[in-house]
C-alpha cells in the first residue's frame, strides 16, 4: 500500500459507513498502464485557424517589410529624411514582428544558388558579373519560429553567356583592351 491509497482509505472513515465508498480493485497492470498514461504529456491536433493566423502573419510580414523598403534610403538601413519620424513607428511594429517568432529575409544583392527555396519570377542577363544574384526582392521569405512559412520571390542577374564577366572598356574598335589605340597599328 502506498501513502495516497491510505489517505484515501482513511478520509472515508470521516463520512458515515453508509456513504462510504470502498477502493476499486484494478488489476496490476491497468494500474500501471493508466499511470502511464497520465505522465505522458497530451499532444493536441493541430488548429486549423493557427494555419490561417501564420499566414496572416506573413502577409502583415511581407506589407510591413514593402513599407520599410520604400522608407530608407537604397542600399542602407537609414530613413528617408522626410520619412525619420514615421520609421520610428515601422521599427516599433517591426521588432514586435521578431518577437512573435517572425523571421523576415530579404535577398537582394546576395548570391543565387538553384537549390535555394525561393521562387524566381524571372533572370535578368547582366553583363560583367560572374556569378548569379539576386536583384531584386519582390516578396521576402518568412520564418515562423524556425518554420518555413512564405517562399520568397526574386528576380535574379545572370551572366551573359560568353562573357567572362570582366569589366574592362572596349575600344573604339571593340578590342577589350588597357589603351585607346588601334591594334595592330605602329604609333606615329
Amino acid at each position: 500500500m502506498n501513502k495516497n491509497t491510505i489517505l484515501t482509505a482513511a478520509r472515508q472513515l470521516l463520512f458515515p459507513r453508509e456513504f462510504r465508498i470502498r477502493a476499486p480493485v484494478w488489476p496490476g497492470d491497468w494500474l500501471e498502464t493508466l499511470e502511464k498514461v497520465a505522465r505522458t504529456p497530451t499532444q493536441h491536433p493541430p488548429n486549423p485557424d493557427d494555419n490561417e493566423r501564420i499566414k496572416f502573419l506573413a502577409d502583415l510580414a511581407t506589407g510591413v517589410w514593402r513599407l520599410k523598403q520604400k522608407m530608407i534610403e537604397p542600399g542602407t538601413d537609414r530613413p528617408k529624411e522626410q520619412f525619420k519620424r514615421e520609421y520610428r513607428h515601422l521599427e516599433s511594429v517591426w521588432d514586435l514582428l521578431v518577437q512573435a517568432g517572425l523571421q523576415i529575409q530579404d535577398h537582394t544583392g546576395k548570391p543565387f544558388d538553384s537549390g535555394q527555396a525561393l521562387r524566381v519570377l524571372a533572370f535578368q542577363p547582366t553583363p560583367g558579373i560572374k556569378r548569379e544574384r539576386v536583384q531584386e526582392t519582390i516578396k521576402p521569405t518568412v520564418y515562423f519560429r524556425g518554420r518555413h512559412v512564405q517562399m520568397g520571390e526574386v528576380i535574379v542577374q545572370s551572366p551573359i553567356k560568353g562573357d567572362g564577366g570582366g569589366s574592362a572598356p572596349a575600344n573604339a574598335s571593340g578590342n577589350l583592351n588597357a589603351d585607346s589605340r588601334p591594334s595592330g597599328g605602329a604609333v606615329g
